[in-house]
């Protein structure tokens, strides 16, 4: 029935698509919150992904800050966001050399980045710091310092999610939640100080950074941290679950980056309601910054430990433009008090960035570039906009003089990108089904340029496909982690332990381990083993 060349193809011929329902969740128990071996499965990898966490934290409120500090300090706004485009340049470019590679960073090299990053950032912060003290503070002075931050803060915030790669989906929002929420206080806080003592703060966040980097190396986020030896707890939420269960969703990702830069931009047109400059911060709107963005980042936090939930996919997007217009509709009524409004822009802030970041470790699992490639990628889509509309709508909307046509323009990207989302972004049960017949060649065009186009060799995907469905059963069978499961799909298909460790980013050691894991867990010897009782237990 199947290509007789596979192994695995042969001997595993029944409907790859047969086993995918096995993983929903049945029944009141399957809730996250009652069972008591899945809370202590959280826990666990709450305590293995701390460092990474805390990392990733810290480098987003140096960035952040920075970032305020340049724009409050410039009345110009292109010198006050020339360090954003400096260092977006440089990651644009960084991209345009990871997509050239054949093959990933080493991990060494990977590091030894990091640690110039954090560096970066000490230095940076200290220059910052004495600028006003010595009297150097001329504008070229502060733009290359702030640069260095930038580009320091962005980096070591790549490298904290690239730590993260290959975790399940529940790692990933517990990393990306609880940065926001750990990063919330920070960043309220600097703007109630006095201007050495923000770099001072900045300094001791990169220290703390060298410090976590450190226990990262020793404590690294195992792949099944979060599974509880059943691996079913993180495969059915999100963009995770979905790219778990359907091939086709490598071309979600492609379209959820795509609705990212709309939402940024529509959000950063509100924030310059209404001739085109940014709305000022007021105590109000840093409290209320405070209190949603910690609220709503838990509140998303624990929907997406519920591994019933799909708060991840659509529903997130749903909160996020209602956010947008929200705070379009506040600007509008309320135009004395445009602080009230612009408080909902910074929560959508907040949600936009920490998707973005879970997104990128989606793409991280199950892309074909380097992880840096990826988070680069989507820190351009969502910092861009940003900087864009800082320096061009005041020279737009302050010729036009109109709060209507700000207020038409803001509502019009709302619109393109819940039309965008919602007409092409596919829905579950039909994801892999009649997609292939209406693809353009743009589609394949875009899917190279984010990495993630589909192997050429259309049988070899189908013998993948097999193999992940077989091995998703003996995962039900013998509780299995995801991770495990990932090891063992590659090694049905006959891969070995160097071929699995470069295609998951992986070890050889770490692989031989998993491989180890496998045999106890089924009681198989061999390979052969395995591939006999699929041919037994097939059907």
């Amino acid at each position: 029935m199947m290509d007789s060349a596979s192994t695995v193809g042969h001997r595993c011929g029944s409907d790859a698509a047969s086993g995918v329902r096995q993983n929903a969740p049945s029944g009141k128990g399957a809730s996250l919150f009652q069972s008591r071996s899945t809370r202590r499965s959280v826990k666990r990898a709450v305590r293995s992904s701390l460092p990474v966490m805390l990392g990733l934290a810290f480098s987003n409120v140096c960035f952040n800050v920075a970032f305020n500090e340049s724009t409050a300090h410039f009345e110009d706004a292109l010198r006050g966001n020339a360090p954003v485009f400096v260092a977006l340049a440089l990651m644009g470019l960084f991209m345009l050399v990871l997509f050239r590679r054949a093959e990933p960073l080493r991990p060494e090299t990977a590091a030894a980045g990091a640690v110039a990053c954090i560096a970066a950032q000490i230095l940076s912060a200290a220059m910052l710091g004495l600028l006003d003290p010595v009297y150097v503070d001329t504008d070229a002075a502060r733009i290359l310092a702030t640069s260095v931050m930038d580009v320091g803060a962005l980096g070591a915030l790549g490298y904290w999610l690239r730590c993260a790669s290959g975790a399940s989906a529940t790692v990933a929002a517990i990393v990306v939640f609880g940065a926001v929420i750990v990063s919330a206080p920070f960043i309220c806080a600097a703007a109630f100080m006095p201007y050495g003592a923000v770099y001072v703060m900045l300094g001791l966040l990169g220290i703390a950074q060298a410090a976590l980097l450190l226990w990262a190396k020793r404590r690294p986020i195992p792949a099944d941290a979060s599974e509880g030896g059943s691996g079913t707890t993180a495969s059915a939420v999100g963009y995770f679950g979905l790219a778990r269960m359907f091939a086709d969703d490598k071309r979600l990702l492609v379209v959820t980056a795509v609705g990212i830069w709309i939402l940024a931009l529509a959000k950063a047109v509100i924030r310059v309601f209404p001739f085109g400059t940014p709305i000022p911060y007021t105590t109000f709107t840093i409290a209320v910054y405070f209190v949603l963005s910690v609220a709503v980042a838990s509140a998303f936090l624990c929907a997406t430990l519920d591994k019933r939930s799909n708060a991840m996919s659509t529903g997130i997007w749903l909160i996020m433009q209602g956010l947008a217009a929200l705070a379009l509709v506040l600007c509008g009524f309320f135009p004395d008090r445009l602080d009230v409004g612009l408080s909902f822009t910074y929560v959508l802030d907040v949600l936009l960035l920490a998707y973005t970041w879970y997104v990128a470790l989606a793409f991280i699992g199950h892309g074909r570039q380097d992880p840096y490639y990826y988070v680069a990628g989507g820190l351009i889509a969502f910092l861009l906009p940003r900087s864009l509309t800082n320096v061009v709508m005041p020279v737009v909307f302050g010729g036009i003089d109109s709060p209507a046509a700000t207020a038409a323009v803001a509502a019009a990207l709302l619109l393109a990108c819940a039309q965008y989302l919602f007409l092409r972004l596919p829905r579950f049960p039909v994801v892999a089904r009649g997609l292939e017949a209406h693809e353009k060649p743009m589609g394949r065009a875009v899917e190279r340029v984010f990495g993630v186009e589909e192997p050429p060799d259309t049988s070899m995907a189908m013998r993948m496909a097999i193999a992940r469905s077989h091995a998703g059963r003996m995962r039900e069978r013998f509780l299995l982690s995801d991770r495990e499961t990932e090891v063992l799909a590659l090694y049905l298909l006959g891969y070995t332990q160097e071929k699995i460790a470069g295609e998951l980013f992986l070890s050889p050691g770490t692989v031989h381990t998993y491989i180890k894991r496998i045999y106890g867990k089924t009681n198989f010897h061999s390979r052969q083993d395995a591939l006999d009782y699929i041919e037994r237990y097939a059907d």
